[in-house]
């Protein structure tokens, strides 16, 4: 059976499960307990994870259930994904009821060589819940992924659409979340096994490279670009609350900041929507409680001794402030709406430009990207003589040329479009790398008097910084040198 799913998943800590199984919103209901065993496979090369698709075979009871999902993208939030569902005897796939996408992706021989990978073993809670003839199923997950003798925890709840509009699932877990913690879920069971079977080390996520095809819309591009940026944070928040791994509230700032890039990038379809001031004023602020820890981090390794040790006491003190503030409800609700709005906001409902929403991606990205560039080349003349601020705004101009550069890559795949990218992309490196080390030097100072430390800086080393400035100036000319990508 070919079903279209549409799920909003959530993690929680497990320590949370009994009050979540006491929420009002289950009053009256007991709800309905499973044990759930599923055993995934896949071709020794792992060829149907490659092409996106999973296949498991769960066994509930007696009865034996094969599921084959479409990846359907690396999505944030509201999942809307294909699935294939049929009855087996016992826990071995049946290969000759295998979905035409999937055998056209890897091909019905290769499918058919698929064995056992790993297992997941989850103690399921049901409720099937009714709200003024709209159903919605709420599976609260508590359970492990194995590999062998390896296993990996989870916790999630899953919110299923059964019928009516997709806003009711978002209300629900509003209504959840105010009574347990819970943040977007952004990696599925099967995503969890293939890291413990690769023996992954779960490291800082960096910016996912964005699928977007050549004929995507501009709405189909700008939502798969947010929900990337929205994934990266996700992942590296969850990396800072389980490990306290070293650079993920780096790589969660990177998040934020690719995400109000794409923001204002595509500005000209979200204008006139009436949510969406909101949502930048709380992404610019909480990118602001992190970016204090990131500009404390720079400085460290230039101070004495003495000057170092109190603002190391600083840092502890701004990291504990970002980490409560990433705890915060107001966090956890900000990344809901913002799932909700980009699903289902005005921007895409009720859009001011319905012919620029629905166009094709691809001009208006060489658009976007010939606007930025002549930005860039209108605000980095002369950068030797200009302030550290102007040379700030030149900086930010390069920032946002290559997030734009990184977002429409996959729009030109050509042999030469690819080769005009990565020569395009280093140069732009290295100007916003030099550019950036020249504004480290200038806000030092404000930096540590932020931090209320009375520490004399030394002057800058003006040979290292007219050699920051000549590389900047070069790579600059480098830069206006090298052919578009885009054209």
């Amino acid at each position: 059976m070919d079903n279209r799913e549409v799920e909003l998943k959530l993690e929680f800590d497990p320590a949370d499960r009994a009050l979540l199984a006491d929420a009002p919103l289950f009053a009256g209901q007991k709800g309905q307990a499973a044990h759930l065993v599923a055993t995934y496979f896949d071709t020794p090369a792992l060829d149907l994870h490659r092409a996106g698709f999973s296949l498991r075979v769960r066994r509930k009871g007696r009865a034996h259930v094969q599921t084959i999902k479409a990846d359907g993208g690396r999505a944030a939030g509201l999942f809307a994904r294909s699935e294939w569902e049929k009855p087996v005897d016992g826990n071995v796939p049946l290969f000759d009821s295998i979905p035409d996408p999937l055998n056209r992706a890897v091909g019905a021989a290769t499918v058919a060589t698929a064995d056992k990978i790993f297992v997941t073993d989850i103690e399921r809670t049901v409720h099937r819940l009714d709200r003024d003839g709209q159903g919605v199923e709420c599976a609260i997950d508590i359970g492990r992924v194995r590999v062998g003798r390896r296993a990996t925890p989870l916790a999630e709840v899953e919110l299923e659409l059964l019928s009516g509009e997709p806003a009711l699932l978002f209300s629900m877990a509003r209504q959840l979340n105010d009574l347990v913690p819970l943040r977007l879920g952004m990696r599925s069971k099967s995503d969890r096994g293939y890291a413990l079977l690769a023996k992954e080390r779960r490291k800082p996520a960096k910016a996912e490279p964005i699928a977007i095809a050549p004929d995507a819309t501009v709405e189909q591009a700008f939502r798969a670009i947010a929900q990337g940026c929205i994934r990266q944070f996700r992942l590296n928040e969850d990396l800072l609350f389980t490990t306290g791994a070293p650079g993920a509230l780096h790589q969660a700032r990177v998040g934020l900041r690719r995400l109000r890039s794409a923001l204002s990038i595509f500005a000209p379809v979200l204008a006139g929507d009436p949510a969406l001031a909101p949502l930048k004023d709380g992404l610019r602020a909480l990118a602001a409680t992190l970016g204090r820890v990131r500009n404390i981090d720079v400085l460290l390794p230039s101070l004495p001794d003495d000057a170092a040790a109190r603002l190391a006491l600083v840092r502890a003190e701004a990291l504990a402030d970002a980490e409560l503030r990433l705890q915060a409800r107001e966090t956890r609700i900000l990344m809901l709406d913002l799932a909700e709005w980009l699903a289902l906001g005005d921007w895409c409902s009720r859009p001011a430009d319905a012919a620029l929403l629905h166009a094709p991606v691809t001009s208006f990205a060489a658009e976007i990207l010939s606007d930025r560039r002549k930005r860039l080349k209108r605000k980095g003349k002369n950068l030797a003589r200009r302030s550290d601020e102007r040379r700030h705004q030149a900086r930010i101009a390069a920032k946002k040329l290559r997030y734009a550069s990184e977002f429409f890559a996959p729009l030109f795949s050509k042999n030469k479009q690819q080769r005009r990218h990565a020569a395009f992309s280093a140069m732009l490196e290295k100007l916003q790398d030099d550019l950036g080390a020249l504004n480290d030097l200038a806000t030092a100072p404000a930096t540590l008097a932020a931090a209320g430390i009375g520490f004399d800086l030394p002057a800058p080393d003006d040979k290292a910084q007219r050699r920051l400035l000549r590389r900047a100036e070069k790579a600059y000319a480098a830069l206006l040198d090298t052919r578009r990508f885009w054209s």
